[in-house]
């Protein structure tokens, strides 16, 4: 097996696990062992240092793998491209950490609550984001040199088998909230450094700050790049943060709604899974059907991965419908409000799923300025609704305001793919995906209780798998994964005999 596809292999194992581990950590022990304010203080702080880094890194992740090829040269510490980037991401981050320590006050503000938490923690956010913006610049490095299992190990395991340890801690010795946080934001830095590690010892951190040289022309299409992927970057990961910002800052008690957002929003993003294992062996051959102008290529990767996105996205999301009470049991009765949360950004995410890898499709093009145009409208739209949705309706008016914001961009992205490259990827398959999802949800809705939760639980679950991939089977829409698993494997061990 080539090294992609062994990277592949494993950042696969590792992000399910990590989310095994996440769903113990956020649905379970937070939760239970940390008081509301506490909890969504947390996730407030880590919110914050995530959309502060996402600006301060400037696209410097993206950037730095598109451009590495040119720059390549080990002997010669790859004429200086890493110690320069790292260079301009520090200078970045601490001039972003002085702008959100000048602003404390007026965030406390915003953020004040009965616990007065900002006010005497608030400062916290400011090793959590110098974290962020070095684990984005060394991930991008790792990409650009092929580590990336790493940083995969790194934030998606490590970091919250730190925590998981660090929560039992808490509820075994009863360590004071002050020093929780304090070994709570140790647990970022120390799978930054991680990475770093990983990075020395395989001899690719190497700085070469004597030895920058760009010509005038490379740096303007660095720059311009950099600007293009910086705004659909920024939208991709800061939304869902956004949402939690928001709420604290204006409902009353906002740090106990931010607590129950995140759960929902945790367990939401379960239904994404399938993405993940996708994106990675697919990019690089849509990339190369663009660059061949291989349409139909195209057309058949849009729809493909339209059909199974679907069918897995709307699998899980059936899943967690039918076992929503009994999962909600294990919680504070006052987390009952985010079932409703779930549910939505759960149909978001399912929604976004069945466009398949539209983004993928658009950020490959030769139109991929228009992924950085859609992202930042995007953005802009969900701030807009948030605010306006979250004053009407509070902590649910930000689970609608995602899911607006995201149908009229993927409407967008879809029209403007048909209209510029005539590619669509729904046809009487996808009508009959829907059809199966609303008779298994069906079914599901009439079953009545099995007794203990742990059985409920098992019972339901196996119900939803037999009903949902027998339809599967008897509409034959399985030809589309089955299909799809021996392709995806194919062009992994092709493009791994490629690099060595």
């Amino acid at each position: 097996m080539g090294i992609i596809a062994r990277q592949a292999f494993w950042n696969t194992v590792l992000t399910t696990a990590g989310m095994a581990l996440g769903f113990l950590n956020m649905a379970l022990l937070f939760p239970k062992y940390l008081t509301s304010d506490e909890f969504g203080f947390t996730r407030l702080v880590v919110s914050i240092s995530v959309i502060g880094a996402q600006v301060a890194q400037v696209g410097a992740e993206s950037t730095v793998i598109r451009y590495f090829p040119y720059f390549k040269d080990r002997t010669n510490a790859h004429r200086g491209l890493f110690g320069l980037v790292l260079m301009i991401t520090t200078t970045t981050a601490v001039v972003a950490m002085a702008i959100v320590a000048s602003m404390q006050e007026a965030f406390a503000a915003w953020f004040g609550d009965a616990s007065g938490l900002y006010q005497q923690a608030g400062m916290i956010v400011l090793p959590l984001l110098l974290a962020e913006v070095w684990f984005i610049t060394l991930r991008g490095i790792g990409r650009a040199v092929h580590r990336s299992v790493a940083p995969t190990f790194a934030r998606e395991f490590l970091l919250r088998v730190l925590q998981t340890l660090l929560i039992v801690l808490h509820a075994t010795q009863g360590i004071a909230f002050e020093w929780f946080l304090i070994l709570y934001a140790g647990t970022f830095l120390v799978t930054t450094l991680v990475v770093a590690w990983d990075l020395w010892r395989a001899g690719e951190l190497v700085l070469g700050l004597g030895r920058i040289r760009i010509p005038r022309r490379m740096r303007r299409s660095m720059s311009r790049y950099a600007m293009f992927t910086f705004g659909s970057g920024l939208a991709v990961v800061v939304v869902g943060n956004v949402d939690q910002v928001m709420i604290g800052a204006m409902l009353a008690d906002g740090l106990s709604y931010v607590a129950y957002y995140a759960v929902a929003l945790f367990m939401a993003s379960v239904v994404m899974i399938p993405a993940r294992a996708l994106v990675l062996p697919t990019l690089p051959i849509m990339a190369e059907a663009w660059r061949m102008r291989d349409m139909t290529r195209l057309a058949m990767l849009y729809g493909r991965t339209a059909r199974v996105q679907l069918v897995l996205a709307l699998y899980i999301m059936v899943g967690i419908w039918a076992c929503i009470d009994q999962v909600f049991e294990f919680l504070a009765p006052e987390y009952a409000p985010g079932k409703e949360v779930l549910l939505v950004l759960g149909a978001a995410n399912v929604i976004n799923l069945s466009t398949g890898l539209s983004g993928g499709l658009v950020s490959t093009s030769r139109a991929y300025w228009f992924d950085a145009v859609s992202g930042l409208a995007y953005l802009v739209l969900n701030i807009v609704l948030d605010y306006v949705f979250i004053l009407r309706w509070g902590m649910m008016g930000a689970a609608w305001s995602s899911l607006v914001a995201l149908l009229i961009v993927l409407a967008w992205r879809l029209l403007f793919l048909r209209r510029r490259f005539g590619l669509w990827p729904y046809d009487k398959r996808t009508a009959m995906i829907l059809l199966v999802g609303a008779i298994t949800a069906g079914c599901v809705g009439v079953l009545p209780t099995f007794g203990p939760v742990w059985v409920d639980l098992l019972l339901r679950g196996c119900v939803v798998t037999v009903v949902f991939w027998s339809l599967v089977g008897v509409f034959n829409l399985d030809q589309d994964i089955i299909g799809a698993i021996p392709y995806w494997k194919r062009t992994q061990d092709g493009a791994s005999g490629t690099v060595k």
